[in-house]
């Protein structure tokens, strides 16, 4: 049994070993970031020349439908890409199940391959893309469930995939296209399903996975002649990797400056490891800070006569759908059978997806599904629907709480990488991020708060 004297060392050694790391990531932070600042300075010096963060596709259409346009239009031999089979040769050749069809392809005539998007299915559903090939056995189709950002629908690949079989019988392919690597929910393809569907189903993430969406671009990137579709491939190459590849650091570059610095100085290594380790719970609490902060601004540039206005947020972290802001006005109608916990009236929103706060959208929601109103709540719906459209606001029409929304800007929309702008915004009362959140929520209320009060004033 250890001695009080003995377990007294220990305790000191223990405190001595605590106090010599946390010295140890001060010295690394200390010393890191004036370098690092001075690499930032010679990186805009360079982006005069070469501007390698630039990238098109963040002033592209990035919803699920405008990227499925993208691919399909690639995938198609008599589009303006001028490439002919080349591309749709890549992709077959992607799977196991479709490179005999790859070696093929080229004596088929470019004419005779029909490309759809949103094609619509027996049952109701739509197939995001389908590459209808002939061959001497008879059609096949080469389809695509595009699911980069919104959730799998229950039953909805088990009902393309009946779809599939009933018009092409075993000569079609449904391809997967999650952001990374996964598999479908439960509910949507159950793992029985998924085995009676083997070798007519594949998993093809945009980043992170073998194959991806992110190598396909890098492989038509080589086949391709024309360079200026050479440099558009390149950019939609990187994009699947900084949008969907999780990385916090703002480019290449600076994650290469980082890692050669460590290179040259192991002795931080340990002192780094912490760092990396503890930036997840700094980044979660700025990204926390900042919505409140939001919600102040907002509030204080509201209109002063609408008194009964009011401005609410919560922050959940990584539960999708709960983190959000909202704007509400006491005198707008409650709507029935809800919570006692829950405001009840359409809101002016911004709010979250899932994963945290890497994507928003923003708009006019209810505060219930449309498939769960009454018939009276239904048509208030519809005259609030009419109401918004006249005030200038487009309308989304197949979204059951939505009657009006939009995504952001993914130069704003991904918080955990602008988590070291979020807290300078924070400290300083404002900045560019802060202006673009309050400035398109006071433009929305503006449209919406007119349209709203004509048809749910409670007199």
């Amino acid at each position: 049994m250890a001695s009080a004297s003995q377990v007294s060392e220990l305790l000191q050694f223990v405190e001595d070993a605590r106090d010599s790391r946390q010295a140890e990531c001060k010295r690394l932070l200390l010393e890191l970031t004036p370098r690092l600042k001075a690499h930032r300075a010679d990186e805009r010096q360079r982006d005069r020349q070469r501007a390698p963060r630039f990238n098109v596709f963040k002033y592209l259409r990035q919803d699920e439908l405008g990227l499925s346009r993208m691919i399909a239009d690639l995938l198609d031999p008599t589009a303006e890409h001028g490439q002919g089979t080349s591309f749709l040769e890549a992709m077959l050749a992607a799977f196991p199940e479709t490179r005999e069809r790859s070696d093929t392809l080229r004596t088929t005539v470019a004419n005779s391959i029909r490309v759809v998007t949103e094609r619509w299915t027996t049952a109701g559903g739509r197939i995001d893309i389908t590459v209808e090939i002939p061959s001497a056995t008879g059609r096949f189709c080469l389809a695509f469930e595009n699911k980069p950002f919104a959730d799998d629908q229950p039953g909805q690949l088990v009902s393309y995939l009946e779809y599939l079989d009933e018009e092409y019988g075993k000569r079609f392919l449904l391809v997967y296209l999650p952001p990374v690597l996964r598999q479908p929910h439960e509910a949507a393809l159950p793992k029985a399903e998924l085995e009676h569907w083997q070798g007519r189903f594949r998993v093809m993430p945009y980043t992170r996975g073998d194959p991806s969406l992110e190598e396909w671009f890098a492989t038509c990137r080589k086949l391709c002649n024309a360079e200026r579709l050479y440099w558009f491939l390149r950019q939609a190459q990187l994009f699947c990797r900084q949008r969907f590849g999780e990385s916090t650091m703002s480019n290449d570059a600076e994650t290469l400056f980082v890692s050669e610095y460590l290179f040259k100085n192991p002795s931080h290594l340990r002192a780094a490891l912490a760092v990396h380790d503890a930036w997840p719970v700094v980044r979660a609490e700025l990204c926390e800070r900042f919505l409140p902060h939001l919600r102040q601004v907002v509030e204080d540039r509201l209109p002063k006569q609408l008194s009964d206005i009011k401005v609410q947020c919560r922050y959940r972290r990584e539960k999708k759908y709960s983190s959000s802001l909202w704007i509400t006005r006491d005198a707008w109608v409650r709507y029935d059978d809800l919570p006692s916990n829950r405001d009840g009236r359409t809101a002016i929103k911004l709010q979250s997806v899932r994963r945290g706060p890497t994507r928003w959208y923003w708009g006019v929601c209810s505060p219930k599904p449309l498939s769960k109103m009454s018939e009276t709540e239904k048509e208030r719906r519809e005259k609030l629907g009419d109401k918004l459209g006249n005030h200038g606001l487009a309308l989304a029409h197949d979204s059951d709480w939505w009657p009006q929304w939009e995504w952001l800007s993914p130069r704003y929309a991904d918080w955990n990488s602008l988590a070291p702008n979020l807290y300078e915004e924070c400290e300083e009362g404002n900045g560019p991020i802060t202006t673009y959140y309050v400035e398109g929520l006071l433009n929305i209320a503006a449209h919406a708060i007119p349209a709203i009060d004509e048809v749910e004033l409670a007199n």
